[in-house]
């Protein structure tokens, strides 16, 4: 089992990132709220020149916020700092379109935004519709060495929910082509401005 934390996104999130790699914890997660917060990537850019074994993930990023080909392009830069350390956690949005008066997204819009980012990450051409136009768009130069899609960028999906009155419980359904997926339910405990969470695994459970 496998713990982690995650972090209302500040420039100074470094700072517990790298006292969670000391003491142990495997993961941590940096919350994509503008308006709110500082930027997310900015928190986790600061965080990997900073550690060199605790994994870093969007806990989550919304989709409407950034178009595919710009947060692949994200993810990716971020795994050229920290190689294979790099989680894109995904969701619906919440506090992150709150800020700006918006309701969720969709699932199915969801899971077109991650098979997108998915495939670019693994150097494929995808067929991307923007402002009523359908392009064909990839990474043009990724042999340059400029960014990192050599890596694996574990991508995972997540709702909110609860279970039994238990607090809060998050359903994480992984994408990983090739591989068999599996869910991670995460149990989240208050601990000062963090959380620690507590990563297991099970199956993955979308609909239900």
């Amino acid at each position: 089992m496998d713990f982690g934390i995650a972090l209302a996104t500040s420039t100074e999130s470094w700072k517990a990132v790298k006292r969670a790699e000391e003491l142990g914890f495997s993961h941590a997660w940096f919350y994509d709220t503008q308006l709110l917060n500082p930027d997310v990537f900015m928190g986790m850019t600061m965080a990997a020149m900073h550690t060199s074994r605790i994994r870093l993930g969007t806990g989550v990023l919304i989709p409407s916020n950034r178009i595919e080909p710009v947060t692949a392009n994200a993810l990716a830069t971020l795994n050229k700092l920290a190689p294979g350390r790099i989680d894109f956690g995904v969701g619906t949005g919440f506090t992150g379109r709150r800020t700006m008066g918006l309701k969720a997204i969709t699932l199915e819009r969801m899971k077109i935004y991650i098979e997108r980012v998915q495939r670019l990450l693994l150097g494929e051409t995808i067929t991307w519709d923007f402002e009523g136009h359908t392009r064909d768009i990839a990474f043009l130069n990724p042999d340059f060495g400029l960014i990192n899609i050599d890596d694996p960028v574990h991508v995972t999906g997540l709702e909110a929910g609860k279970r039994g009155g238990v607090g809060p419980v998050y359903r994480v359904g992984n994408f990983h082509k090739g591989t068999e997926a599996v869910v991670v339910r995460i149990l989240i405990f208050g601990v000062g401005n963090s959380l620690v969470i507590r990563h297991t695994t099970g199956q993955p459970d979308f609909d239900s």
